[in-house]
């Protein structure tokens, strides 16, 4: 439900030998993608391609799944955040039902600014919710509002998590990490997923946190993960977490297989989504010595899984996060040729 299951695509190379290849123009109908990774990639494939005026017609199912995609775009096009930071903060928002602090304090800012594209406080070039009724307009902002304070005040979204392992395990849930075990050889493997190790699956089945790294802890819940979520009265209600708990985010960047040196899905998806990041920004190709470059050897050669924290500190109130921000400071990549409609099914 928050993510695809299919690897992105540069939709430009998807035009057949019997279509006009060389049309100033191209519409582009998505239906379902569950993320923006095919816009992303376009966007950063642009520079091989002739100049054309790209528009993006893309569906989905609830405003959740749209905020969230707004959200990942956001990520990719946003001038002020480095190369490894966007990276990063694109990955953990995506596939964690943790974050790291950082991420979510930048969560938080960055929702501010979101709720001002969705009351058309300020103009975003690459954006347009101009098919959005009044009403998904304000439901919109309510989102991201939910997503401001259940980022400060916690949420129990490992309970959540563990909630649906139960519902789906029933009797073999004492017996579940056999069951994931079963699930990562006989269903996972065959699909092409050659990076995924065991240990990140299993660790993904029992805490829903599938990007890992040393350098830091995801010790805050990611609201970004929830559904159903309506405004009531001073608060919100919401469902609990009802997405995927049983393939993973590990098809939309980790489907390329490197076999010159064991890498973990999150160097794969870590390496494919800062090498299209930096394309978006610079409309050239990364040097492939740069990826992973700030590492120590050894350490890519190895598995990294980190513990999940005390339940304690997810719930830990943050009260002064400073979520003020100035709208000169909004500043994205310039994209002329290229603009997204988002439609609610």
């Amino acid at each position: 439900m928050w993510w695809g299951y299919s690897e992105s695509l540069d939709l430009q190379n998807e035009i057949t030998e019997g279509d006009d290849q060389f049309s100033s123009s191209l519409e582009v109908f998505i239906v379902g993608a569950g993320d923006a990774r095919h816009i992303i990639k376009t966007l950063a494939s642009s520079y091989k391609h002739p100049d054309r005026i790209i528009t993006y017609h893309v569906i989905e199912p609830t405003l959740e799944q749209v905020a969230r995609s707004i959200l990942l775009l956001n990520v990719c096009l946003q001038k002020d955040l480095g190369l490894q930071e966007a990276t990063r903060y694109y990955l953990e928002i995506l596939g964690n039902t943790l974050l790291r602090p950082a991420t979510a304090k930048y969560l938080a800012k960055c929702t501010k600014q979101l709720i001002n594209i969705s009351t058309c406080t300020i103009d975003c070039p690459w954006l347009s919710l101009e098919n959005f009724k009044y009403k998904d307009r304000d439901n919109l902002e309510c989102i991201f509002k939910f997503w401001i304070r259940a980022t400060c005040e916690g949420i129990p979204i490992i309970n959540y998590w563990d909630h649906r392992i139960r519902e789906l395990l029933k009797a073999r849930y004492d017996y579940r990490e056999g069951v994931f075990d079963w699930d990562y050889y006989m269903i996972l493997k065959p699909r092409g997923i050659f990076n995924l190790t065991v240990q990140e699956y299993k660790f993904w089945r029992n805490n829903g946190v599938a990007f890992t790294w040393l350098e830091g802890e995801p010790v805050r819940s990611n609201p970004t993960l929830l559904n159903n979520i309506i405004q009531y009265g001073p608060g919100f209600v919401h469902h609990a977490y009802l997405g995927d708990i049983v393939n993973g985010p590990f098809f939309t960047w980790t489907t390329s297989e490197r076999k010159d040196k064991k890498f973990r899905a999150t160097d794969i998806a870590e390496g494919e989504l800062m090498r299209t990041i930096y394309e978006i920004k610079m409309k050239k190709p990364l040097c492939e010595n740069y990826i992973g470059a700030h590492r120590d050897p050894s350490i890519l050669n190895g598995t990294i899984v980190t513990e999940v924290p005390n339940i304690e500190v997810e719930f830990e109130s943050w009260t002064s996060v400073n979520n003020k921000t100035n709208k000169e400071n909004i500043s994205w990549v310039e994209i002329p040729n290229h603009k997204v409609f988002y439609i609610l099914q």
